[in-house]
C-alpha cells in the first residue's frame, strides 16, 4: 500500500524519546500525550493509532538516527505506518525531538509532522 502525504495536524499520542541515535528500550509505560498545533479534527492520523502503535513509534524513536524510518502495519487493523525522527534539539534542558508520521487507514492517507519534549518522569509529551 503506497501512503500519499497528505499535510495535516492531528491528536496524536506516542512514545519518543531524545536526540539521535539511542541505545536501549523505551522504559515500560513510558507514553506521550498532547495536541499538535493546527489540529485537524477528525483526520485519519488522529484516529489511527492504539497503544501498540504508540510503543512501535517510541521504539522508532529509542533506537532510529535522524532520517531513518521505521514501517509497519497494525495486525489488528490493517493500519500502516511510516514513522521518522526528523531532528533533534535542546528546549529549556529538556532533550526534544521532531518527527513525521504517515498513515494509511483503509485507503486514506494522512501525514502529520510534530515535536515532542522528554518530561522529567521519562515520558515524552507533544506541547500544546
Amino acid at each position: 500500500m503506497k501512503l500519499a502525504p497528505v499535510i495535516s495536524a492531528s491528536y496524536v499520542a506516542l512514545a519518543l524519546t531524545g536526540c539521535g541515535s539511542f541505545p536501549g528500550r523505551t522504559p515500560a509505560g513510558s507514553m506521550l500525550t498532547g495536541s499538535l498545533a493546527g489540529t485537524a479534527p477528525g483526520s485519519v492520523a488522529a484516529r489511527a493509532m492504539d497503544d501498540n502503535d504508540r510503543r512501535r513509534a517510541a521504539s522508532a524513536l529509542e533506537t532510529l538516527a535522524n532520517g531513518e524510518s521505521s514501517v509497519w502495519r497494525n495486525r489488528e487493523t490493517g493500519d500502516s505506518f511510516v514513522f521518522t525522527p526528523t531532528r533533534s534539539f535542546d528546549q529549556r534542558g529538556a532533550r526534544c525531538r521532531n518527527f513525521k508520521l504517515e498513515v494509511s487507514v483503509g485507503g486514506r492517507s494522512d501525514s502529520i509532522g510534530g515535536s515532542a519534549c522528554r518530561q522529567a518522569d521519562g515520558a515524552w509529551r507533544i506541547p500544546g
